[in-house]
Protein backbone atom coordinates (compact mmCIF):
# COMPACT_ATOMS: atom_id res chain seq x y z
CA UNK A 1 0.00 0.00 0.00
CA UNK A 2 2.68 2.81 1.25
CA UNK A 3 4.70 1.52 -2.31
CA UNK A 4 1.51 2.54 -4.35
CA UNK A 5 1.31 5.53 -2.71
CA UNK A 6 4.86 6.26 -2.82
CA UNK A 7 4.76 5.71 -6.98
CA UNK A 8 1.25 7.41 -6.81
CA UNK A 9 3.57 10.70 -5.44
CA UNK A 10 5.60 10.41 -7.72
CA UNK A 11 3.63 10.25 -10.63
CA UNK A 12 2.00 13.18 -9.90
CA UNK A 13 5.65 15.24 -9.27
CA UNK A 14 6.66 14.28 -12.68
CA UNK A 15 3.50 15.54 -14.47
CA UNK A 16 3.24 18.26 -12.37
CA UNK A 17 7.14 19.41 -13.34
CA UNK A 18 6.24 18.40 -17.01
CA UNK A 19 3.22 20.58 -16.68
CA UNK A 20 5.44 23.56 -16.06
CA UNK A 21 7.93 23.07 -18.51
CA UNK A 22 5.43 22.57 -21.13
CA UNK A 23 3.32 25.41 -20.36
CA UNK A 24 3.60 28.13 -23.15
CA UNK A 25 4.71 31.49 -21.90
CA UNK A 26 1.43 34.20 -21.17
CA UNK A 27 2.31 36.31 -23.93
CA UNK A 28 4.38 34.41 -26.41
CA UNK A 29 6.17 36.36 -29.30
CA UNK A 30 3.58 36.76 -32.24
CA UNK A 31 4.10 34.96 -35.73
CA UNK A 32 4.52 37.84 -38.44
CA UNK A 33 3.41 37.46 -42.08
CA UNK A 34 3.68 40.49 -44.48
CA UNK A 35 1.93 40.72 -47.79
CA UNK A 36 4.08 43.01 -50.09
CA UNK A 37 1.42 43.45 -53.18
CA UNK A 38 3.75 44.99 -56.56
CA UNK A 39 2.16 48.03 -58.23
CA UNK A 40 -1.36 47.85 -55.88
CA UNK A 41 -3.14 51.33 -55.56
CA UNK A 42 -5.56 52.95 -53.16
CA UNK A 43 -7.15 55.61 -54.71
CA UNK A 44 -8.46 54.42 -57.61
CA UNK A 45 -10.35 51.05 -56.03
CA UNK A 46 -7.31 48.63 -56.03
CA UNK A 47 -8.53 46.71 -53.14
CA UNK A 48 -12.05 46.54 -54.25
CA UNK A 49 -11.67 42.61 -55.60
CA UNK A 50 -10.10 41.79 -52.24
CA UNK A 51 -13.06 40.53 -50.74
CA UNK A 52 -11.76 37.81 -48.25
CA UNK A 53 -8.92 40.62 -46.96
CA UNK A 54 -11.20 43.06 -47.14
CA UNK A 55 -13.65 41.34 -44.40
CA UNK A 56 -11.03 39.81 -42.41
CA UNK A 57 -9.57 43.31 -41.79
CA UNK A 58 -13.42 44.47 -41.34
CA UNK A 59 -13.87 41.86 -38.61
CA UNK A 60 -10.31 41.16 -36.98
CA UNK A 61 -8.02 44.65 -37.76
CA UNK A 62 -8.28 48.08 -39.02
CA UNK A 63 -7.13 50.20 -42.47
CA UNK A 64 -4.40 53.07 -42.18
CA UNK A 65 -6.27 55.76 -44.49
CA UNK A 66 -3.54 57.85 -44.66
CA UNK A 67 -0.30 55.27 -45.78
CA UNK A 68 2.07 56.78 -48.38
CA UNK A 69 5.36 55.05 -49.80
CA UNK A 70 8.69 57.70 -49.63
CA UNK A 71 9.49 56.94 -53.38
CA UNK A 72 6.72 55.49 -56.23
CA UNK A 73 9.27 53.37 -57.79
CA UNK A 74 9.91 49.00 -57.37
CA UNK A 75 13.10 48.88 -55.93
CA UNK A 76 14.39 51.84 -54.03
CA UNK A 77 10.58 51.47 -52.71
CA UNK A 78 11.41 47.70 -51.40
CA UNK A 79 14.68 49.25 -50.04
CA UNK A 80 12.72 51.73 -48.21
CA UNK A 81 10.34 48.91 -46.69
CA UNK A 82 12.93 46.54 -45.77
CA UNK A 83 15.78 48.54 -44.54
CA UNK A 84 13.13 51.25 -42.90
CA UNK A 85 15.06 53.72 -44.52
CA UNK A 86 13.91 57.15 -46.99
CA UNK A 87 16.30 56.30 -50.41
CA UNK A 88 18.55 59.62 -49.30
CA UNK A 89 20.11 56.78 -46.92
CA UNK A 90 20.09 53.47 -48.01
CA UNK A 91 20.85 54.84 -51.73
CA UNK A 92 19.04 53.04 -53.76
CA UNK A 93 17.56 55.11 -56.76
CA UNK A 94 16.13 53.43 -59.14
CA UNK A 95 16.14 49.70 -60.86
CA UNK A 96 19.36 49.14 -62.08
CA UNK A 97 22.11 47.68 -60.81
CA UNK A 98 23.90 51.22 -61.48
CA UNK A 99 21.03 53.15 -59.37
CA UNK A 100 22.05 50.51 -56.41
CA UNK A 101 19.62 47.56 -57.20
CA UNK A 102 20.83 44.66 -56.11
CA UNK A 103 24.64 45.88 -56.51
CA UNK A 104 27.32 44.74 -54.99
CA UNK A 105 26.92 48.20 -52.64
CA UNK A 106 23.58 47.12 -51.77
CA UNK A 107 24.67 43.44 -50.64
CA UNK A 108 27.59 44.72 -48.57
CA UNK A 109 25.89 47.13 -46.96
CA UNK A 110 22.03 47.92 -46.42
CA UNK A 111 21.26 44.16 -46.92
CA UNK A 112 22.84 43.00 -43.48
CA UNK A 113 20.02 45.33 -42.04
CA UNK A 114 16.68 44.59 -42.59
CA UNK A 115 14.07 43.60 -40.70
CA UNK A 116 14.67 40.10 -41.47
CA UNK A 117 17.85 40.32 -39.85
CA UNK A 118 17.18 41.50 -37.05
CA UNK A 119 14.30 39.01 -36.43
CA UNK A 120 16.20 36.16 -37.87
CA UNK A 121 18.87 36.98 -35.11
CA UNK A 122 16.63 36.96 -32.57
CA UNK A 123 14.99 33.86 -32.89
CA UNK A 124 12.41 34.17 -35.89
CA UNK A 125 12.15 31.50 -38.11
CA UNK A 126 11.92 33.28 -41.35
CA UNK A 127 10.89 32.95 -45.26
CA UNK A 128 10.58 35.03 -48.13
CA UNK A 129 9.07 34.62 -51.43
CA UNK A 130 8.24 36.47 -54.32
CA UNK A 131 9.74 39.13 -55.93
CA UNK A 132 12.27 40.88 -53.91
CA UNK A 133 14.59 43.27 -55.71
CA UNK A 134 14.27 44.21 -59.56
CA UNK A 135 17.66 43.35 -60.72
CA UNK A 136 17.99 39.98 -57.59
CA UNK A 137 19.08 36.77 -59.14
CA UNK A 138 20.56 38.14 -62.47
CA UNK A 139 24.61 37.19 -62.88
CA UNK A 140 26.03 40.77 -62.42
CA UNK A 141 24.11 40.72 -58.52
CA UNK A 142 25.50 37.28 -57.55
CA UNK A 143 23.33 34.70 -59.50
CA UNK A 144 20.55 32.60 -57.89
CA UNK A 145 23.20 31.85 -55.57
CA UNK A 146 23.23 34.57 -53.16
CA UNK A 147 20.49 34.42 -50.86
CA UNK A 148 19.70 37.50 -49.25
CA UNK A 149 20.90 37.17 -45.21
CA UNK A 150 18.22 36.96 -42.97
CA UNK A 151 16.20 33.87 -44.48
CA UNK A 152 15.64 30.47 -43.61
CA UNK A 153 13.29 29.17 -46.33
CA UNK A 154 14.08 31.71 -49.48
CA UNK A 155 11.97 31.73 -52.87
CA UNK A 156 13.00 34.78 -54.72
CA UNK A 157 12.16 35.49 -58.06
CA UNK A 158 14.37 36.69 -60.81
CA UNK A 159 14.19 39.62 -61.73
CA UNK A 160 10.84 41.49 -62.21
CA UNK A 161 7.42 40.42 -62.22
CA UNK A 162 6.08 37.50 -64.31
CA UNK A 163 2.98 34.95 -63.81
CA UNK A 164 4.81 32.55 -65.94
CA UNK A 165 7.93 31.41 -67.81
CA UNK A 166 10.57 33.13 -64.60
CA UNK A 167 12.80 31.28 -62.84
CA UNK A 168 13.47 31.02 -59.01
CA UNK A 169 15.97 30.99 -56.91
CA UNK A 170 14.96 28.01 -54.23
CA UNK A 171 17.69 28.65 -51.26
CA UNK A 172 20.35 29.57 -53.74
CA UNK A 173 19.45 27.08 -56.98
CA UNK A 174 18.01 27.77 -59.67
CA UNK A 175 14.18 26.57 -60.18
CA UNK A 176 12.63 27.01 -63.76
CA UNK A 177 9.08 27.74 -64.43
CA UNK A 178 7.09 27.42 -67.75
CA UNK A 179 3.54 28.35 -68.57
CA UNK A 180 1.21 25.47 -67.14
CA UNK A 181 -1.31 27.34 -64.79
CA UNK A 182 -1.37 24.43 -62.28
CA UNK A 183 2.72 24.06 -61.81
CA UNK A 184 4.06 27.54 -62.83
CA UNK A 185 1.17 30.54 -62.05
CA UNK A 186 3.56 32.25 -59.69
CA UNK A 187 1.23 33.49 -57.28
CA UNK A 188 0.02 29.95 -56.73
CA UNK A 189 3.62 28.63 -56.55
CA UNK A 190 4.10 31.01 -53.93
CA UNK A 191 0.96 30.52 -51.95
CA UNK A 192 2.11 27.01 -51.85
CA UNK A 193 5.69 27.41 -50.42
CA UNK A 194 4.36 29.98 -48.04
CA UNK A 195 1.59 27.53 -46.75
CA UNK A 196 4.47 24.58 -46.36
CA UNK A 197 6.64 26.53 -44.72
CA UNK A 198 3.87 28.23 -42.25
CA UNK A 199 2.38 24.24 -41.95
CA UNK A 200 6.36 23.03 -41.36
CA UNK A 201 7.46 25.13 -38.32
CA UNK A 202 3.97 24.66 -36.52
CA UNK A 203 3.82 21.35 -36.85
CA UNK A 204 7.68 21.32 -35.68
CA UNK A 205 6.20 22.23 -32.82
CA UNK A 206 5.74 19.89 -29.66
CA UNK A 207 3.57 20.66 -27.32
CA UNK A 208 4.87 17.62 -25.20
CA UNK A 209 7.85 18.82 -25.12
CA UNK A 210 9.86 19.31 -21.21
CA UNK A 211 10.98 22.87 -23.24
CA UNK A 212 8.50 25.71 -23.60
CA UNK A 213 11.01 27.36 -25.78
CA UNK A 214 10.36 24.59 -28.53
CA UNK A 215 6.42 25.72 -28.16
CA UNK A 216 7.27 29.65 -28.49
CA UNK A 217 9.74 30.29 -31.40
CA UNK A 218 7.84 32.34 -34.15
CA UNK A 219 7.45 32.70 -37.50
CA UNK A 220 8.28 35.50 -40.10
CA UNK A 221 6.67 34.98 -43.71
CA UNK A 222 7.21 37.84 -46.23
CA UNK A 223 5.15 37.04 -48.93
CA UNK A 224 5.66 39.48 -52.60
CA UNK A 225 3.46 38.19 -55.63
CA UNK A 226 3.33 39.23 -59.20
CA UNK A 227 -0.10 40.45 -58.92
CA UNK A 228 -0.85 43.41 -60.36
CA UNK A 229 2.17 44.64 -61.55
CA UNK A 230 2.46 43.78 -66.02
CA UNK A 231 2.23 41.78 -67.72
CA UNK A 232 -1.03 41.87 -65.98
CA UNK A 233 -2.03 37.85 -66.69
CA UNK A 234 -4.94 36.04 -64.28
CA UNK A 235 -5.56 32.96 -63.68
CA UNK A 236 -8.06 31.43 -65.93
CA UNK A 237 -10.55 31.08 -63.47
CA UNK A 238 -10.82 34.67 -63.57
CA UNK A 239 -10.28 35.77 -66.98
CA UNK A 240 -13.74 36.86 -66.91
CA UNK A 241 -14.54 38.43 -64.58
CA UNK A 242 -14.91 42.40 -63.85
CA UNK A 243 -15.97 42.39 -67.39
CA UNK A 244 -17.49 46.34 -68.03
CA UNK A 245 -15.27 48.11 -65.68
CA UNK A 246 -13.64 51.10 -66.42
CA UNK A 247 -10.66 53.32 -64.69
CA UNK A 248 -12.09 55.50 -62.53
CA UNK A 249 -13.23 58.77 -64.76
CA UNK A 250 -11.88 61.47 -62.75
CA UNK A 251 -11.93 65.27 -63.72
CA UNK A 252 -7.90 64.43 -63.97
CA UNK A 253 -8.75 61.18 -66.27
CA UNK A 254 -7.13 61.85 -69.99
CA UNK A 255 -6.78 65.32 -69.47
CA UNK A 256 -3.87 66.43 -71.40
CA UNK A 257 -1.84 69.11 -68.69
CA UNK A 258 -0.61 73.06 -69.65
CA UNK A 259 2.35 74.65 -68.28
CA UNK A 260 1.38 73.94 -65.10
CA UNK A 261 3.01 70.70 -64.97
CA UNK A 262 6.57 69.15 -65.53
CA UNK A 263 7.84 68.43 -68.70
CA UNK A 264 7.28 65.14 -68.51
CA UNK A 265 3.23 65.60 -68.56
CA UNK A 266 3.89 67.94 -71.61
CA UNK A 267 6.44 65.91 -73.85
CA UNK A 268 5.29 64.70 -77.21
CA UNK A 269 3.07 64.08 -78.80
CA UNK A 270 0.71 66.17 -77.12
CA UNK A 271 -3.17 66.10 -76.96
CA UNK A 272 -5.76 63.85 -74.76
CA UNK A 273 -5.14 60.34 -75.45
CA UNK A 274 -7.28 58.36 -78.31
CA UNK A 275 -10.34 55.92 -77.80
CA UNK A 276 -8.20 53.07 -78.95
CA UNK A 277 -5.64 53.93 -76.13
CA UNK A 278 -8.64 54.56 -73.53
CA UNK A 279 -9.97 51.09 -73.92
CA UNK A 280 -6.44 49.53 -73.61
CA UNK A 281 -6.30 51.59 -70.29
CA UNK A 282 -9.48 49.90 -69.01
CA UNK A 283 -8.57 46.72 -70.26
CA UNK A 284 -5.31 46.85 -68.22
CA UNK A 285 -7.50 48.48 -65.05
CA UNK A 286 -9.67 44.70 -65.36
CA UNK A 287 -6.45 42.64 -65.47
CA UNK A 288 -5.48 44.05 -62.82
CA UNK A 289 -8.24 43.76 -60.58
CA UNK A 290 -8.24 40.03 -62.28
CA UNK A 291 -4.76 39.44 -61.35
CA UNK A 292 -5.04 40.25 -57.32
CA UNK A 293 -8.40 37.47 -56.82
CA UNK A 294 -5.37 35.23 -57.23
CA UNK A 295 -3.70 37.28 -54.16
CA UNK A 296 -6.92 37.48 -51.77
CA UNK A 297 -7.41 33.59 -52.59
CA UNK A 298 -4.00 32.86 -51.28
CA UNK A 299 -4.41 35.33 -48.02
CA UNK A 300 -7.53 33.51 -47.30
CA UNK A 301 -5.69 30.26 -47.57
CA UNK A 302 -2.84 31.71 -45.02
CA UNK A 303 -5.69 32.69 -42.54
CA UNK A 304 -7.65 28.93 -43.02
CA UNK A 305 -4.23 27.21 -42.06
CA UNK A 306 -3.25 29.61 -39.06
CA UNK A 307 -7.44 29.14 -37.55
CA UNK A 308 -6.55 25.40 -38.34
CA UNK A 309 -3.33 25.51 -36.71
CA UNK A 310 -4.34 27.24 -33.60
CA UNK A 311 -1.83 30.08 -34.40
CA UNK A 312 -4.86 32.94 -36.18
CA UNK A 313 -4.66 34.72 -32.60
CA UNK A 314 -1.25 34.54 -32.73
CA UNK A 315 -0.26 36.18 -35.80
CA UNK A 316 -0.14 40.12 -37.02
CA UNK A 317 -0.85 40.20 -40.69
CA UNK A 318 -0.11 43.11 -42.55
CA UNK A 319 -1.40 44.02 -46.36
CA UNK A 320 0.41 46.80 -48.31
CA UNK A 321 1.76 47.83 -51.37
CA UNK A 322 5.33 48.85 -52.58
CA UNK A 323 3.66 52.10 -54.33
CA UNK A 324 0.83 52.99 -56.27
CA UNK A 325 -0.15 53.28 -59.97
CA UNK A 326 -1.73 55.93 -62.25
CA UNK A 327 -4.15 54.88 -65.17
CA UNK A 328 -5.21 57.68 -67.32
CA UNK A 329 -4.76 60.53 -65.07
CA UNK A 330 -3.14 63.79 -67.29
CA UNK A 331 -3.41 61.48 -70.08
CA UNK A 332 -0.62 59.50 -68.63
CA UNK A 333 -1.86 55.85 -69.73
CA UNK A 334 -0.48 53.55 -67.02
CA UNK A 335 2.53 53.09 -64.60
CA UNK A 336 3.66 54.59 -61.50
CA UNK A 337 7.10 57.45 -60.92
CA UNK A 338 4.90 60.34 -60.46
CA UNK A 339 4.41 61.86 -57.15
CA UNK A 340 0.70 62.32 -57.50
CA UNK A 341 -1.70 60.74 -55.05
CA UNK A 342 -2.54 57.96 -57.64
CA UNK A 343 1.53 57.20 -56.88
CA UNK A 344 1.99 57.80 -53.47
CA UNK A 345 -0.80 56.56 -51.39
CA UNK A 346 -0.58 52.59 -50.70
CA UNK A 347 -3.46 50.36 -49.29
CA UNK A 348 -1.75 48.87 -45.99
CA UNK A 349 -4.08 46.81 -43.99
CA UNK A 350 -3.56 44.89 -40.27
CA UNK A 351 -5.16 41.48 -38.80
CA UNK A 352 -4.30 41.87 -35.19
CA UNK A 353 -3.23 39.17 -32.74
CA UNK A 354 -5.18 37.82 -30.32
CA UNK A 355 -4.56 40.43 -27.94
CA UNK A 356 -5.17 43.34 -30.14
CA UNK A 357 -8.40 42.18 -31.99
CA UNK A 358 -10.96 44.45 -32.12
CA UNK A 359 -13.56 42.17 -31.27
CA UNK A 360 -14.23 38.10 -30.36
CA UNK A 361 -16.63 37.30 -32.55
CA UNK A 362 -17.25 37.65 -36.76
CA UNK A 363 -19.05 41.30 -36.64
CA UNK A 364 -17.39 43.83 -38.30
CA UNK A 365 -16.53 47.13 -37.03
CA UNK A 366 -14.83 48.90 -39.78
CA UNK A 367 -11.84 50.53 -38.06
CA UNK A 368 -10.11 53.01 -39.75
CA UNK A 369 -7.05 54.64 -38.76
CA UNK A 370 -7.17 58.45 -39.52
CA UNK A 371 -3.91 59.46 -37.66
CA UNK A 372 -1.68 61.39 -39.25
CA UNK A 373 0.81 60.30 -42.21
CA UNK A 374 2.32 56.92 -42.28
CA UNK A 375 4.89 55.94 -44.62
CA UNK A 376 6.86 52.79 -45.86
CA UNK A 377 9.71 53.65 -43.83
CA UNK A 378 7.84 52.92 -40.66
CA UNK A 379 7.08 48.85 -41.71
CA UNK A 380 10.50 47.98 -41.09
CA UNK A 381 10.27 49.29 -37.45
CA UNK A 382 6.47 48.17 -36.81
CA UNK A 383 7.52 44.73 -37.48
CA UNK A 384 10.46 44.62 -35.34
CA UNK A 385 8.65 46.20 -32.11
CA UNK A 386 5.91 43.07 -33.31
CA UNK A 387 8.20 41.15 -31.94
CA UNK A 388 9.42 42.63 -29.23
CA UNK A 389 12.40 44.04 -30.40
CA UNK A 390 13.92 47.44 -30.43
CA UNK A 391 14.00 49.66 -33.36
CA UNK A 392 17.88 50.51 -34.57
CA UNK A 393 19.02 53.74 -34.08
CA UNK A 394 19.67 54.17 -37.85
CA UNK A 395 16.46 53.51 -39.25
CA UNK A 396 14.17 56.94 -40.40
CA UNK A 397 10.63 55.41 -39.77
CA UNK A 398 8.93 54.73 -36.87
CA UNK A 399 6.67 51.78 -35.16
CA UNK A 400 2.60 52.19 -35.87
CA UNK A 401 2.01 49.91 -33.03
CA UNK A 402 0.82 51.89 -30.56
CA UNK A 403 -1.38 53.65 -33.40
CA UNK A 404 -2.42 49.97 -34.20
CA UNK A 405 -2.97 48.85 -30.09
CA UNK A 406 -5.16 51.98 -29.34
CA UNK A 407 -7.45 51.92 -32.14
CA UNK A 408 -7.98 47.97 -31.64
CA UNK A 409 -8.49 48.05 -28.11
CA UNK A 410 -12.87 47.20 -27.72
CA UNK A 411 -12.68 50.32 -25.23
CA UNK A 412 -10.56 52.87 -27.42
CA UNK A 413 -12.63 56.05 -28.32
CA UNK A 414 -9.23 57.71 -29.40
CA UNK A 415 -10.22 60.57 -31.55
CA UNK A 416 -7.87 59.30 -34.68
CA UNK A 417 -10.03 55.97 -34.94
CA UNK A 418 -13.16 56.75 -37.68
CA UNK A 419 -15.68 54.02 -37.18
CA UNK A 420 -17.51 54.71 -40.44
CA UNK A 421 -17.15 52.74 -43.33
CA UNK A 422 -15.06 53.76 -45.97
CA UNK A 423 -16.01 52.98 -49.25
CA UNK A 424 -13.34 51.02 -51.91
CA UNK A 425 -14.55 53.50 -54.92
CA UNK A 426 -12.97 57.46 -54.70
CA UNK A 427 -11.76 58.27 -51.36
CA UNK A 428 -12.19 61.87 -52.12
CA UNK A 429 -15.90 61.48 -50.41
CA UNK A 430 -13.92 61.28 -46.90
CA UNK A 431 -11.90 64.66 -47.96
CA UNK A 432 -14.96 66.87 -45.71
CA UNK A 433 -13.55 64.76 -42.32
CA UNK A 434 -10.12 67.12 -42.35
CA UNK A 435 -7.42 65.99 -40.33
CA UNK A 436 -7.76 64.93 -36.65
CA UNK A 437 -6.20 67.44 -34.75
CA UNK A 438 -7.16 65.43 -31.61
CA UNK A 439 -4.50 62.23 -32.39
CA UNK A 440 -1.45 62.05 -30.71
CA UNK A 441 1.51 64.05 -31.72
CA UNK A 442 3.05 62.45 -35.12
CA UNK A 443 5.01 63.55 -38.02
CA UNK A 444 3.11 66.45 -40.21
CA UNK A 445 5.19 65.75 -43.15
CA UNK A 446 7.45 63.70 -44.64
CA UNK A 447 9.81 63.22 -47.83
CA UNK A 448 9.24 61.84 -50.93
CA UNK A 449 12.19 61.34 -53.47
CA UNK A 450 12.27 59.53 -56.96
CA UNK A 451 15.47 59.66 -59.52
CA UNK A 452 14.40 59.65 -63.10
CA UNK A 453 15.82 57.01 -65.34
CA UNK A 454 16.30 57.52 -69.24
CA UNK A 455 16.90 54.01 -71.55
CA UNK A 456 16.43 54.39 -74.94
CA UNK A 457 16.29 50.32 -75.30
CA UNK A 458 12.71 50.74 -73.76
CA UNK A 459 11.93 53.11 -76.42
CA UNK A 460 9.78 51.78 -79.39
CA UNK A 461 11.12 52.31 -82.21
CA UNK A 462 8.10 54.08 -83.50
CA UNK A 463 8.34 57.00 -80.82
CA UNK A 464 10.59 59.91 -80.98
CA UNK A 465 14.29 58.83 -79.72
CA UNK A 466 14.91 61.05 -77.30
CA UNK A 467 17.54 59.96 -75.31
CA UNK A 468 16.09 62.03 -72.16
CA UNK A 469 13.46 59.15 -72.13
CA UNK A 470 12.43 55.83 -71.21
CA UNK A 471 9.42 53.55 -71.01
CA UNK A 472 8.01 55.00 -74.23
CA UNK A 473 5.46 52.35 -75.86
CA UNK A 474 3.97 52.53 -79.56
CA UNK A 475 0.63 50.55 -77.67
CA UNK A 476 0.12 53.07 -75.50
CA UNK A 477 0.47 56.00 -77.74
CA UNK A 478 4.38 56.92 -77.08
CA UNK A 479 3.84 58.94 -73.76
CA UNK A 480 6.85 58.01 -72.02
CA UNK A 481 6.74 57.37 -68.32
CA UNK A 482 9.99 58.38 -66.87
CA UNK A 483 12.61 60.60 -68.46
CA UNK A 484 16.51 61.58 -66.54
CA UNK A 485 14.76 64.80 -65.78
CA UNK A 486 11.95 63.96 -63.71
CA UNK A 487 13.76 63.68 -60.63
CA UNK A 488 12.26 65.25 -58.31
CA UNK A 489 12.26 65.76 -54.22
CA UNK A 490 8.46 66.57 -52.54
CA UNK A 491 7.01 67.50 -48.68
CA UNK A 492 3.86 65.90 -48.37
CA UNK A 493 2.31 67.86 -45.65
CA UNK A 494 -0.32 67.00 -43.03
CA UNK A 495 -0.79 69.20 -40.34
CA UNK A 496 -3.48 69.57 -37.92
CA UNK A 497 -3.62 73.69 -36.89
CA UNK A 498 -6.40 74.12 -34.25
CA UNK A 499 -9.22 74.16 -37.16
CA UNK A 500 -10.52 71.44 -38.68
CA UNK A 501 -11.37 73.17 -41.37
CA UNK A 502 -8.11 75.05 -41.82
CA UNK A 503 -5.39 71.96 -41.65
CA UNK A 504 -2.68 71.67 -44.13
CA UNK A 505 -3.01 68.85 -46.41
CA UNK A 506 -0.57 69.88 -49.43
CA UNK A 507 2.00 68.59 -51.89
CA UNK A 508 5.20 70.28 -52.81
CA UNK A 509 7.50 69.51 -55.72
CA UNK A 510 10.96 70.86 -56.64
CA UNK A 511 12.42 69.11 -59.47
CA UNK A 512 15.66 68.87 -60.84
CA UNK A 513 15.25 69.70 -64.65
CA UNK A 514 16.22 72.81 -66.42
CA UNK A 515 13.73 74.39 -65.24
CA UNK A 516 14.40 74.14 -61.83
CA UNK A 517 10.45 73.63 -61.89
CA UNK A 518 8.23 73.42 -58.93
CA UNK A 519 4.55 72.06 -58.16
CA UNK A 520 2.53 72.91 -54.89
CA UNK A 521 -0.95 71.69 -54.42
CA UNK A 522 -3.50 72.19 -51.57
CA UNK A 523 -5.35 69.08 -51.46
CA UNK A 524 -8.20 70.22 -49.50
CA UNK A 525 -9.35 72.77 -52.60
CA UNK A 526 -7.59 70.51 -55.47
CA UNK A 527 -8.18 67.22 -54.46
CA UNK A 528 -7.09 65.85 -57.79
CA UNK A 529 -4.35 68.16 -58.36
CA UNK A 530 -5.07 69.87 -60.96
CA UNK A 531 -4.11 73.33 -60.22
CA UNK A 532 0.07 74.13 -59.81
CA UNK A 533 -0.13 76.72 -56.92
CA UNK A 534 3.62 77.54 -57.62
CA UNK A 535 2.69 78.44 -61.31
CA UNK A 536 2.73 81.78 -63.12
CA UNK A 537 1.11 82.59 -66.21
CA UNK A 538 2.43 86.17 -66.03
CA UNK A 539 6.18 84.71 -66.81
CA UNK A 540 4.77 80.97 -67.75
CA UNK A 541 7.17 79.32 -64.92
CA UNK A 542 6.99 78.54 -61.88
CA UNK A 543 8.00 80.25 -58.43
CA UNK A 544 9.09 78.30 -55.23
CA UNK A 545 8.56 78.51 -51.71
CA UNK A 546 11.93 79.75 -49.65
CA UNK A 547 10.52 78.18 -46.54
CA UNK A 548 9.40 75.07 -48.58
CA UNK A 549 12.76 74.85 -50.02
CA UNK A 550 14.65 75.49 -46.97
CA UNK A 551 12.55 72.34 -44.98
CA UNK A 552 13.11 70.06 -47.89
CA UNK A 553 17.24 70.64 -47.80
CA UNK A 554 16.91 69.88 -43.60
CA UNK A 555 14.64 66.84 -44.39
CA UNK A 556 16.72 65.43 -47.02
CA UNK A 557 19.63 65.33 -44.56
CA UNK A 558 18.41 63.34 -42.41
CA UNK A 559 19.74 60.55 -40.73
CA UNK A 560 17.55 57.81 -38.05
CA UNK A 561 13.98 58.30 -36.58
CA UNK A 562 15.01 60.43 -33.60
CA UNK A 563 16.06 62.95 -36.04
CA UNK A 564 13.72 62.17 -39.41
CA UNK A 565 10.62 61.71 -37.34
CA UNK A 566 11.14 65.33 -35.61
CA UNK A 567 13.04 67.00 -38.13
CA UNK A 568 13.16 70.93 -37.55
CA UNK A 569 10.16 73.14 -38.90
CA UNK A 570 12.03 76.35 -39.21
CA UNK A 571 15.61 75.51 -40.46
CA UNK A 572 17.98 78.46 -39.99
CA UNK A 573 19.49 79.10 -43.59
CA UNK A 574 18.09 79.96 -46.79
CA UNK A 575 18.34 77.03 -49.34
CA UNK A 576 19.05 77.10 -53.04
CA UNK A 577 17.65 74.93 -56.03
CA UNK A 578 20.74 73.36 -55.80
CA UNK A 579 21.02 72.67 -52.39
CA UNK A 580 17.57 70.19 -52.50
CA UNK A 581 19.51 67.28 -54.63
CA UNK A 582 23.03 67.81 -52.85
CA UNK A 583 22.26 65.35 -50.22
CA UNK A 584 20.79 62.79 -52.81
CA UNK A 585 22.87 62.87 -55.28
CA UNK A 586 24.04 58.87 -55.49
Amino acid sequence: MRRAAFHLVLLWFILFIGRLHCKTPKNPRPNIVVILIDDLDYVLGGLEPMAITRRLVSQHGATFTNAFISTPVCCPSRSSILTGKYVHNHRVINNTVTGNCSSPQWRNGEELKTMATYLQSNGYVTFYGGKYLNQYGKNETGGVEHVPPGYNRWVGLVGNSRYYNYSLSVDGKRQDHGDDYHLDYLTDVLAREALSFIDGVVSSRHPSSLSAAADSRPFFAMIAPPACHAPFTPAPQFARKFAGRRAPRWPSFNRHPGDDKHWLLRQAPPGALPEDIIDKVDHVFRQRWRTLLSVDQMIGDIVKLLRRKGQLDRTWIVVTSDHGYHMGQFSMPIDKRLPYETDIRVPLLVVAASDNQPTANNKSRDIEIDSLSVVSIDLAPTVLDMAGLPVPDDMDGVSLLPLMTDALTPTSHHGNVSKEVSQVTEPWNRRGRGIDESAKPWRTFFLIEYHGEADLQDVDLQCQQDPNTTLCLNDFGCKCQDAANNTYVCLRTLRPTGNQHANEDSLYCQFDDSQAFVESYDLRLDPYQLNNRAYRRSCRCTVPSRHRRKRIVNYSKCRGHVNCFGVSDNPRRDATHDDVYTALKP
